[in-house]
Parts: structure tokens; sequence; C-alpha cells
């Protein structure tokens, strides 16, 4: 299925997801130009699976999810933000119906 990019951004906050973060990516990768996930200092591989989906990784600076949702929103390239969970607790096939 082919789906223009939708002008949105997409921000994943995640901390030592290795386990569910490439599923939920998998998902996402075609959804947008913007894919960014917000790594908390993980001490797995979060941020190389997350690189190996062509998402853009920052650190966040160690003070939360909060502060994941700030850094995101102030990297994000296109003026509406969609944030999901990296643990899959998230269902991808939403974001579309969202509306804008």
């Amino acid at each position: 299925m082919s789906n223009p990019l939708l002008p949105y951004s997409i921000v994943v906050p995640a901390r030592n997801e290795e386990e569910t973060i490439g599923e939920v990516l998998q998902l996402l990768q075609n959804m947008t130009d913007d894919l960014i996930v917000i790594d908390g200092h993980s001490s797995d591989e979060t941020a190389a699976i997350a690189e190996q989906y062509g998402a853009r990784v920052l650190q966040d600076n160690g003070r939360g999810k909060g502060d994941a949702v700030r850094v995101g929103l102030a990297t994000a390239r296109h003026p509406i933000t969609v944030f999901i969970d990296a643990d899959g607790s998230h269902d991808p096939k939403d974001i579309p119906t969202l509306g804008y």
C-alpha cells in the first residue's frame, strides 16, 4: 500500500526498549518523513535499532519522559507532532485516523 507521507512528525520517547522498538518503528517508518526517537540514555540497543529504521535519534537531558517530549517538540520538522510509546502500547495504525 502506497501512502503519501503525511505532514506530521512522529516522536517516540524510548528508554531500554530494544525488545519492542523495532516492531513499532517498522510500522511507523513509512508514515512520515520525520521519525524521531528520543533516547533516554538507554543501556541496551534501543538507539542502534532506531537508527536501523531510519529514525533521527536524539538524547534527552536525563529528566524523564516529559523531557523527551520537550526535546521532541523542539526538534520536530512539522507543525503537527504525534507521540507514540516505544513499548507497543499504542497502535501506530491509529495515527492516520487522527485527522488534521
